[in-house]
């Protein structure tokens, strides 16, 4: 997935496209990826059966299967990609980060690794990069500082400025 992300990314003139390590709410052997497009939403359908076709194919296949998708969809491989990389905190998850970041690296693009977050921070960051930091900051603290700001918003009042994720952690229990 590392490959198809970068050839994503490619095809959408560098954007930053994220991979989420993660199996959600499926048992701990059902790990996969989540795949997020430029403006945080889910992989563009059309780019789904392309992610099909691509984890279906051999270890043997692969190579022309790639050049495949790139005549295909005219993708311009000298054109930079950007991928960022996050994972849940499942055992086998940091042996698939860097499986994903290896399928970056091959196809030389650049990988941006994040280590253990949270889907939702993933698709946060992604928009704060592609909005150059209009969103916020792509960063664990931008993510905690843009959801205390809209906390704050609908509450009416300030915070007392402290930790940010002892913050978030006591807004996710009040829910």
């Amino acid at each position: 997935m590392g490959v198809l992300a970068t050839l994503r990314s490619r095809i959408l003139g560098g954007s930053v496209i994220g991979v989420m390590i993660t199996a959600s709410h499926n048992p701990e052997p059902d790990n996969g990826v989540k795949l997020i497009d430029p403006k945080g939403e889910m992989l563009d359908p059309s780019w789904e059966i392309i992610a099909t076709d691509l984890v279906n194919v051999t270890d043997q296949e692969l190579e022309e299967h790639v050049a495949s998708i790139i005549r295909e969809n005219t993708i311009d491989v000298g054109t930079s990609s950007n991928v960022f990389v996050g994972m849940d905190n499942r055992y086998h998850s940091p042996r698939l980060l860097k499986a994903v970041a290896d399928g970056v690296i091959a196809l030389k693009g650049n990988v941006k690794e994040y280590g253990i977050v949270t889907t939702p921070m993933m698709h946060y960051f992604v928009v704060a990069a592609n909005t150059r930091g209009a969103y916020g900051q792509p960063t664990e603290d931008g993510y905690y500082t843009k959801l205390i700001k809209a906390f704050e918003s609908l509450r009416g009042d300030k915070l007392e400025n402290g930790n940010y994720k002892t913050v978030y952690f006591l807004m996710v229990q009040m829910e």
